[in-house]
């Protein structure tokens, strides 16, 4: 089958499809996918460059959101068959024709989600939606500010946010990003690359600031946004784009907020019960037209280096999927 196979670390850009013996039969527990769509993440490029603090072992195959079709199911396996589709998770193993997963990491789609648009609902929707709903706790008429709102997670943390009832600010770097925000959902745009940004979010506030900071960039820009919390506030430490952020540890006190880790995938692993209500309402929300999932772009698999040379040169905007 085809695939694309890692032998050593390095630029995902040049990564490229080979041809490797398909999967074997299921065994218990474990189900066989035909795979439908994989979403392209951050988290999949730095396995492939061996900059996670996990390294698989060589070679092993990339992806880990995914959406594909049963195949075949393992003893054992009673709330899926043949036929079912579902989204997925793997650690790695998604770009491929086919893949063997736990039965316990797919969740069955119901019918009218087409394979691309449950792609990334595992890594980019799931992050958001729990982020927003169970750690930033967002009610109706909060305001909500999304940095790096152009990109995969920030465009997912916009429409889960606006589905949330919460006024969003989305920053983002170029004009065309604003307005990709804006088409999903954001209530006002901001340039953060100039001087004064944060005054601009201010007087959106009347002074007062935002409820929710959610930050996927991290570096120089956490502090920043960090001076804009509301008391009460919440931010939402997401990921590390842009670096480590180093934040003066007085900020919170004085601001009267809080600081959170969103980490989804470590939260799963702890605590798999996490898993159903978050992916069950991504899917209502799908099916009921309060968020779309529709990937920006669809690469087939011999493009994938082209996805993740667009995703680290932060060209790409909303989200990307791989689709066999």
């Amino acid at each position: 089958m085809r695939a694309i196979l890692i032998s050593e670390f390095g630029d995902p850009s040049g990564i490229r499809v080979r041809e490797i013996d398909a999967p074997a039969a299921p065994e218990s527990n474990e189900v066989r996918l035909d795979v439908g769509g994989i979403g392209v993440g951050f988290f999949d490029g730095l396995l492939i460059r061996g900059d996670y603090q996990i390294r698989p072992d060589l070679p092993f195959v990339p992806g880990s959101s995914l959406a594909g079709v049963v195949e075949s199911v393992g003893e054992g396996v009673t709330h899926l068959k043949p036929g079912d589709l579902v989204a997925a998770f793997a650690l790695h193993g998604g770009m491929a024709e086919q893949v063997v997963v736990p039965a316990s990491s797919c969740a069955p789609m119901p019918p009218g989600i087409e394979p691309v648009k449950a792609a990334n609902f595992f890594i980019s929707w799931a992050t958001s939606l729990y982020g927003l709903r169970e750690i930033g706790q967002v009610t109706e008429g909060e305001t909500v500010l999304v940095l790096g709102a152009s990109g995969s997670t920030g465009t997912t943390a916009i429409e889960c946010a606006k589905a949330l009832g919460a006024r969003v600010i989305a920053c983002a770097s170029s004009e065309d990003k604003r307005r990709h925000c804006l088409d999903h959902g954001a209530d006002k745009v901001v340039d953060y690359t100039v001087e004064g940004w944060r005054d601009e979010i201010k007087a959106a506030t009347d002074k007062r600031g935002v409820d929710v900071v959610y930050d996927p960039v991290g570096g120089e820009t956490s502090e920043a946004a960090l001076r804009l919390m509301a008391p009460g506030g919440r931010f939402l430490v997401v990921g590390f784009v842009a670096g480590i952020a180093r934040m003066p540890m007085n900020l919170p006190l004085l601001k009267r907020c809080s600081i959170h880790g969103v980490n989804w995938g470590g939260t799963v692993m702890a605590d798999p019960s996490v898993v159903p209500p978050v992916i069950r309402t991504l899917a209502e929300w799908t099916l009921s037209g309060r968020i779309d999932p529709t990937p920006t772009s669809i690469h087939p698999l011999e493009e994938a280096g082209k996805a993740f040379e667009a995703l680290f040169g932060r060209a790409s905007t909303g989200s990307v999927v791989v689709q066999p």
